[in-house]
């Protein structure tokens, strides 16, 4: 059974900014997963998108790496909570900091610490023809350096998908709406 959009109060939180239910939703619907599937969650934050995918990929495997120490305790918390076994969590600044793999099938780029072209040359060698990456950004830079990216890749079906998402709010007997910022989700297929 395909799980995806956990509620939020269902992940251990901590000062780690993390992806918000919706757009995970979207996310994990942009990476059609399948029960084999290998993913690399780069910048994993809290862990939330590598809880989501390592639920859907059963027979697979998820490799969390971040390079933030309180993100790291997350994620090790998260995997517990969910009782997950097919998570392998990495700390360290991508794309150095990954496990040496022959290939991986999809890959989540939820933040990059400025090294989205060292990162994309990697996926150029690692991320098979049919392989799907997914990158959640919130400004318009990153968005324009992904997109880039892709195209100078040569990746194809490049979607990009802005999530302004606003949740009701009791006030006295009214709902108000507040929003959260923006999220830009873009993707493609190698």
């Amino acid at each position: 059974m395909i799980q995806i959009g956990l509620n939020d109060e269902k992940f251990i939180r901590g000062a780690v900014p993390m992806t918000k239910s919706e757009v995970r939703a979207i996310t994990l619907s942009k990476l059609q997963l399948g029960k084999q599937n290998s993913v690399v969650d780069i910048g994993a934050g809290t862990g939330s998108i590598t809880v989501e995918c390592a639920l859907n990929v059963s027979g697979g495997v998820v490799y969390a790496i971040d390079k933030n120490e309180q993100a790291i305790e997350l994620i090790k918390q998260n995997i517990a909570h969910f009782k997950l076994k097919n998570v392998q969590v990495v700390k360290g600044l991508a794309p150095l900091a990954i496990p040496e793999l022959d290939s991986v099938d999809r890959v989540v780029i939820g933040g990059s610490g400025g090294q989205l072209a060292a990162i994309f040359k990697w996926l150029s060698h690692k991320l098979p023809l049919g392989g799907i990456v997914v990158a959640n950004c919130i400004t318009l830079e990153n968005t324009v350096k992904i997109i880039e990216n892709l195209k100078l890749y040569n990746y194809k079906n490049i979607e990009v998908v802005q999530a302004s998402i606003a949740r009701g709010k009791a006030l006295a007997d009214l709902t108000m709406m507040l929003a959260n910022n923006p999220v830009y989700i873009i993707s493609g297929e190698r």
